[in-house]
């Protein structure tokens, strides 16, 4: 039966902050405060250095913050970025119906002060009614999507149960149904692309397209390459596939044939001289 409850996404674009020192690298935090402004929870960060940067962000959630980790600092502001909440505390409690407000900060600098930085606000109503806002845009943060259902199926119940999740997060990495956060692929020259996300349970490694050209440490030693064109054939010429130990690459099974005719001529060879 599948497990059903309260669950908030966002969806939104940033721009270039005030302050550019290292635009257009910049780091965002996305937290959520309850109607009388008491800081809730954090629900999304992209950041791995600079948070003191983030000085709104800092200023509620207080130093030791660590609630919500969606990705790395981030090299653009072209790429919207998505954010879901299943309207839990800090201590894991379901929040109780009312007015909330989603505060957005980005910084591109070693702010001190948020005036050096964008700060968006938004609100949105938990109760027994589905809410759709499109179109939203406030303090630097466009394409600002919010979307409420109050009886969504829960992502992050240990369970794959809907077309749409491709995974569940609280699964432990390694055990089936685990949300990938990295794609590797058996054969370098079929690679495996990382689409989704993992905080909405939709992250999945899907094959991307072969690799059919001749280059240089990619791992991949195409068919039809060499070594005088691809560093990862050498010893021979590729037939598709990843570089052998050997310093070959994978061609199917007729290498282990012609060493065994090889080492079968050389026995012949060895006992016709010892017969002379």
């Amino acid at each position: 039966m599948e497990a059903r409850g309260p669950a908030l996404k966002v969806t939104f674009t940033t721009s270039p902050t005030p302050t550019t020192t290292y635009s257009p690298n910049n780091v965002v935090a996305v937290w959520v405060l309850n109607q009388g402004g008491t800081f809730v929870k954090t629900i999304g960060q992209w950041v791995a250095v600079r948070q003191s940067s983030l000085v709104a962000w800092r200023t509620a959630a207080g130093t030791n913050d660590a609630d919500a980790v969606s990705g790395a600092s981030r090299g653009n502001h072209t790429t919207p970025l998505t954010v879901a909440w299943d309207l839990k505390d800090r201590q894991g409690n379901v929040v109780p119906d009312g007015t909330y407000t989603i505060r957005l900060e980005v910084s591109e600098s070693n702010a001190t002060a948020p005036t050096q930085n964008n700060q968006g606000t938004f609100t949105f109503v938990k109760g027994p009614t589905v809410q759709n806002q499109t179109g939203l845009s406030n303090g630097g943060f466009t394409n600002v999507s919010i979307t409420y259902n109050p009886n969504a199926t829960v992502c992050n119940d240990g369970l794959v149960d809907t077309p749409e999740e491709k995974c569940d997060r609280s699964i432990a990495l390694g055990q089936p149904g685990a949300c990938p956060n990295a794609c590797v692929a058996a054969d370098a020259c079929m690679p495996l692309q990382l689409q989704g996300d993992a905080a909405l349970c939709t992250a999945e490694c899907v094959a991307g397209p072969p690799i059919t050209a001749c280059v240089n440490s990619d791992g991949c030693c195409a068919a039809g390459c060499t070594a005088a064109d691809d560093d990862d054939c050498v010893g021979g010429g590729g037939g598709g596939g990843t570089p052998e130990a050997s310093g070959g690459c994978e061609t199917g099974g007729s290498g282990a044939g012609g060493g065994l005719a090889f080492a079968a001529l050389g026995l012949a060879l060895l006992i016709r001289r010892r017969r002379r």
